[in-house]
């Protein structure tokens, strides 16, 4: 590593100020613009107490931010810096007050004219600049939304095993076994578990496993120590629902991962009406065996009574089952949110639901889509009235917003659901997607290492993490997510294949899973014939007639594109009207084909006059401009040139 000017060392750590990057062991740690803008307002003042509200009007002006976007900020500061919370060297917190930076005696800085010394006969003069260069950062860093926004490092590591004394404690929470034969406990129990799920997520300074690796994990085993090694764990939540008419008793213990031993055992005891209150009481609870806090403080309100509860349930579970024809799950799911709302008009857990089942439904049912979303808007404007700690409100929102081109509300909504609850994969999953589509691809990669960091077995951190690889031309790193994943994931195993110019390789994904039985997409059948043509046109590219040919069948029988084509020799000829149906893919909301435009392989595909058009009616440009260009790209004339 070179010595940049305008650094301060201490130990085997480097400030680099000037260049907006920290390292340490000499490795550069990935840090968010705004993560970074607090440490330099803290390390440019060693020993100096700064209060939050001083902190907060320096880096963010005090606009659309609360306390625990701080916090998350310190934690990860904390990460990068390998400091323990419990037992910090630099970085220390004052509680109630603020963060105090503490220099090791043997540090040096390296500064220039224009940077005051680092000592205490300086100290006093520092402040105005120490603000005056945080500002500089802040009016220079690519903001996207209220308050968070990803690191534009990109780095090639593999994400590095979870250290309890480094990284936040991450908890994961074993779905509840139900005490009793009947049907109801179960589907509350399994609901139950869920939900706490998004309670603890809430948790500031904890990480908490999602819900689709969480059962992958324990599907196959309990055991604590396996739990450690595929899921990083430093803590288990396991117990068991128990209930009696109205009447529900959860009964948890929470271990240390590490060593095995019950931190505490407790009974939690509530009407099923009162079930918001009981996952606030459970939050609490491990909050506080943890040293940590609660986030949210609103109180929640009470729900409806244990058959509402269970109905419930049904219908958010069929929601997520996206591999089920739409008149099996969304549809199903619609209908009974909209009879728990005849008994509850004001329930807003079920307006939300509501919200979320038809925004899925347009994704699924183009023709209706106009209609589904102007109601599923007004359902979520509703439900986040009535209760502005749900996810779902601003994910419904973030998605009409995001399809209206209205980039900056898109992407400040997805930050506010991902916050509301860190720990839903398809929250954090919407937000990747987001910037990628933006064409901010280092910070998606950043965004979706934390993602796969809380999803590590599930469908959405593996693979969105493998989606923004194979985008970024990092083949061989995508190939190794890709491979374990089911079958949804073939499409993208092919191509990664193709990628590698790996095409016997892709033969086979194309005839034994795109043209397996096991495929959920019901469009595969009709794809296979497409996908094998082309698959032997690469091996012997006069083949490539008879590709051509089945692609121009599945497309008339259908009417969607196959998108195949951009690997036709000539492609590049016919480059308009390929990003023209990828950003109709986008414009559905419904998968990451669009990605397409930003493949490091496709560079034609930038190179067309069409993906000018596509920048500046999209809103992409006029973005761009207001919050900076991707790293990849820089304007050129009235318009932008991208590599």
């Amino acid at each position: 590593m070179s010595s940049p000017a305008h650094e301060l060392r201490f130990g085997d750590t480097t400030i680099d100020f000037t260049g907006r990057r920290l390292w340490r062991a000499g490795e550069e740690q990935a840090l968010e613009p705004k993560a970074f803008a607090v440490l330099a307002l803290l390390a440019a003042e060693p020993g100096r107490v700064f209060t939050r509200d001083e902190i907060l009007d320096a880096v963010w002006g005090h606009r659309h931010v609360t306390p625990g976007v701080l916090n998350r900020i310190v934690t990860l500061l904390r990460h990068a810096l390998g400091e323990d919370a419990h037992h910090p060297r630099v970085l220390h917190t004052l509680h109630a007050v603020g963060y105090r930076f503490d220099l090791p005696v043997a540090s040096e800085s390296t500064t220039g004219d224009d940077v005051p010394e680092l000592t205490p006969r300086t100290r006093r003069r520092t402040v105005p600049a120490a603000l005056w260069y945080v500002a500089l950062l802040v009016a220079t860093s690519a903001v996207f939304a209220w308050w968070w926004s990803s690191s534009r490092t990109i780095t090639t590591r593999p994400v590095p095993p979870v250290a309890a004394a480094v990284a936040p404690p991450t908890l994961v929470v074993m779905p509840l076994k139900p005490i009793g034969d009947g049907e109801s406990v179960r589907i509350i129990a399994d609901g139950l578990g869920e939900e706490l799920i998004c309670s603890l997520a809430q948790v500031e300074g904890l990480r908490v496993i999602a819900r689709d690796s969480t059962r992958l994990a324990t599907d196959a085993s309990a055991d604590p120590a396996t739990l450690v090694q595929r899921l990083g764990i430093t803590h288990a939540l396991e117990g068991n629902l128990q209930q009696a008419g109205q009447s529900l008793r959860v009964r948890l213990r929470l271990v240390d991962a590490h060593g095995g031993g019950t931190l505490w055992t407790k009974d939690f005891d509530r009407d099923a009406s009162e079930v918001l209150l009981l996952q606030r009481d459970i939050a609490e609870t491990v909050a506080g065996s943890l040293a940590l806090r609660l986030g949210l403080t609103e109180a929640p309100s009470r729900s409806g009574d244990a058959e509402f509860l269970r109905r419930y349930h049904i219908a958010r579970a069929l929601v997520s089952l996206r591999d089920l024809p739409p008149e099996a799950s969304t549809e199903r799911a619609e209908r009974e949110f909209r009879a728990l709302l005849r008994e509850r008009p004001d329930d807003a857990r079920a307006h939300a639901g509501l919200a979320l089942s038809l925004e899925i439904r347009a994704q699924r049912r183009p023709t209706l889509a106009t209609t589904l979303r102007e109601e599923a808007v007004r359902e979520a404007t509703l439900a986040q009235r009535l209760d502005p700690t749900l996810a779902e409100p601003y994910f419904v929102l973030a998605a009409n917003a995001c399809i209206a081109d209205d980039w900056a509300r898109c992407l400040s909504l997805q930050e506010r659901a991902l916050h509301v609850n860190p720990s839903n994969a398809e929250m954090g999953f919407g937000l990747t997607l987001s910037l990628a589509r933006l064409g901010y691809l280092d910070r998606a990669e950043a965004r979706a290492r934390e993602l796969q960091a809380r999803d590590p077995l599930g469908r959405n951190g593996g693979f969105m993490m493998a989606r923004v690889l194979d985008t970024l031309g990092r083949h061989d790193e995508a190939h190794r997510l890709l491979q374990p994943l089911p079958a949804y994931a073939a499409y993208a195993r092919w191509f990664n294949a193709v990628w590698r110019k790996d095409y016997a390789g892709a033969l086979r994904i194309a005839e034994a899973e795109i043209g397996g039985p096991n495929h959920p997409d019901a469009y595969a059948k009709r794809l296979a014939p497409g996908y094998v043509a082309a698959s032997e046109a690469l091996i012997d590219p006069s083949r490539w007639p008879h590709a051509v040919a089945e692609f121009e069948a599945y497309e008339k029988a259908t009417g969607m594109a196959n998108f195949s084509r951009v690997l036709v020799p000539g492609a590049a000829d016919n480059a308009a009207p390929l990003i023209e149906e990828l950003n109709e893919v986008r414009q559905r909301g419904y998968s990451t084909w669009d990605l397409l435009l930003w493949t490091k392989d496709l560079a034609y595909l930038r190179r067309d006059p069409a993906f000018q058009r596509f920048l500046r009616d999209n809103g992409i440009l006029a973005y761009w401009r207001a919050h900076g260009f991707p790293v990849q790209c820089r304007p050129e004339g009235e318009g932008a040139v991208c590599d």
